[in-house]
């Protein structure tokens, strides 16, 4: 079965908002280790219930962040590089257009 992609995030702060929970922090710095990271590890990772864990995931792939394979029983996630990297250009391009206004007005 094909990976479920969420659209990208059309908002920054949807983004930050998923990055700025320790859980899911530690979550996607986790994956980024990985190609693809498998569900039942999240557990020991985080030492957290599945339903909390679906939650934390859930926000993560709302926010363009990952994607999620289903293959059996079992969940694979990966962190979707792709997004990242544009959010980070877009961040910076954001914060640069902003510091040259400030320079300008000063």
């Amino acid at each position: 079965m094909p990976p479920k992609v969420a659209h990208p995030p059309t908002d920054l702060s949807e983004v930050f908002k998923a990055f700025a929970d320790p859980i899911r922090w530690a979550m996607v710095v986790e994956m980024s280790q990985y190609d693809e990271y498998p569900a039942a590890n999240l557990e020991e990772l985080v030492g957290l219930s599945r339903p909390t864990i679906s939650y934390h995931v859930k926000v993560l792939y709302h926010a363009g962040l990952i994607e999620v394979r289903k293959e059996g029983r079992n969940f694979y996630y990966r962190l979707r590089r792709d997004v990242v990297r544009d959010v980070i250009a877009e961040t910076n391009r954001q914060l640069g257009i902003v510091a040259k206004r400030r320079a300008k007005s000063a």
